[in-house]
This record gives structure tokens, sequence and C-alpha cells, in this order.
């Protein structure tokens, strides 16, 4: 009889310990300490890229980094404590941090410091903001898969055709199908758009300009639009489904 007084008693602590942590992570407070302490962490990261300061306060700033760590991965613990095993691993953000604060952990185990600025990142799961924002471009993702496609078959057309109509003229921007795709990238990025106009302009005739800025109409500007368009509309449906 004690001993199951004893257990029942401990199952209502642990159950209480558990709401009580979960309230600790969850809480607008909490969020704020640790969006402030990523910061700081971030400020931290960014005065050891001098070397003068380093050389006067590397201690200070290495200390205060292995306090940082210790406090992320404390927050992780409590969290999963919190939260429980299964619920934890149902939260995308759960395991973003998770692999975040894993990565960060890696630099005692060689000279790989520089993957302790990946904690920046962690910004993206702690604002409501920057979550809404990743969370709509990840969903996004599925129907800019078919712009993106559109933007293949148009530069694939386009690099067959100047391919065709410009590789002897112009071998090193359409001399075969590789080379021409990139000059077409190139061209829709508008990277030295100029230089190579002018280059078809000399090497073929003026009316290729205007085969370029017909192209570039296409593929620079209309698939671009329709890019940005799912983005937004992604954006629109997230800020519904929020609100």
């Amino acid at each position: 009889m004690c001993l199951q007084l004893v257990i029942y008693s401990s199952a209502i602590m642990q159950s209480k310990l558990r709401v009580a942590a979960r309230n600790l992570t969850e809480s607008n407070r909490f969020q704020q300490v640790v969006i402030v302490i990523i910061l700081a962490n971030s400020l931290t990261l960014g005065l050891e890229t001098y070397p003068a300061i380093m050389q006067s306060y590397g201690r200070v700033l290495l200390t205060l980094d292995t306090l940082f760590l210790a406090f992320f991965v404390v927050e992780l613990v409590v969290k999963f404590y919190g939260q429980g095993a299964r619920e934890f691993s149902r939260r995308p953000w759960n395991w973003f941090d998770a692999v975040i604060v894993s990565v960060s952990l890696m630099p005692f185990l060689g000279n790989l410091s520089a993957l302790r600025a990946l904690r920046i990142l962690r910004l993206l799961s702690v604002v409501p903001a920057f979550q809404n924002i990743t969370e709509a471009l990840i969903r996004a993702a599925k129907g800019a898969g078919a712009v993106f496609g559109i933007l293949l078959l148009v530069l694939s057309v386009f690099a067959l055709l100047s391919s065709k109509l410009f590789g002897a003229a112009l071998p090193a921007l359409f001399g075969n199908f590789h080379i021409s795709f990139a000059t077409h990238f190139q061209l829709m990025v508008f990277d030295n758009w100029r230089g190579v106009v002018d280059q078809m302009v000399f090497g073929v005739g003026t009316w290729t300009q205007w085969y370029a800025m017909f192209y570039s109409a296409i593929a620079g500007f209309i698939l671009a639009s329709l890019l940005i368009g799912v983005i937004i509309e992604s954006l629109q449906v997230r800020s519904t489904e929020s609100d």
C-alpha cells in the first residue's frame, strides 16, 4: 500500500513538473528570453571575427559562447521533457532546433567552430513572423516546382533554337546545347546582358537584340512574376490559417 502511494505521488509530481516545463517553454516571456540569448550569441560570434578583439577578450567571448550553448541544450531538454517524446517528435520546428543545437555541439569534436554560426538560424523557429514566412516558402515550393518546370522548358527550347541559329557564328556562346543553355541562363538573370547582346549584334546582326529582349521578357519577367505570385499566395494562405 505504501509502495503504491509512493508510486502514485511520484507520478503526480512528475506530471506537474512536465506541465510546468511545458508552460515555461511555451510562454511568451521565455520565448523573448530565447530571442535575446540568440541575438547576444550572434553578437559574440560576430565579435570573434575581429583578431584584435579576440586577442583582448577572446577568453571572455568563448566562455559566453559556451554558456549560450549550454542554455540552448537545457532549453531543448526541458522542451523535450515538457512535451513528451511523441509530441516533441511531431513538431517539425523541434527537429529543426534539435539539429541546430546538435550541429553546434560538433565544434567540441574538432576544428568546426564555424558551425556555431548556425545557431542564429534558430530565430526562424522562435520568432512567429519568421515561422510563418518559412512555412509559406516551404509550401510555395510545391507550386514553384511547376514554375521551375516551365522555366526549364523555356530555357531548353531557346537554347536549342539559338544553338541552331547562332552556333556557327558564335560558338563560344551557342556552340552546343549546354553552352547555349548557360548563355540563356545568364541572359535570364541579366548577368552581363549588354555584353552578350553586343556579341550577338556584332556576330550575327542587329535583329538579334530583339530576339534577346523577347527571350528575356519571357524568362526574366513573366516567369519571375509567376514564381513571386506563388510565394505571395502561399503567404496569404498561411496568414489566413493563422487568423
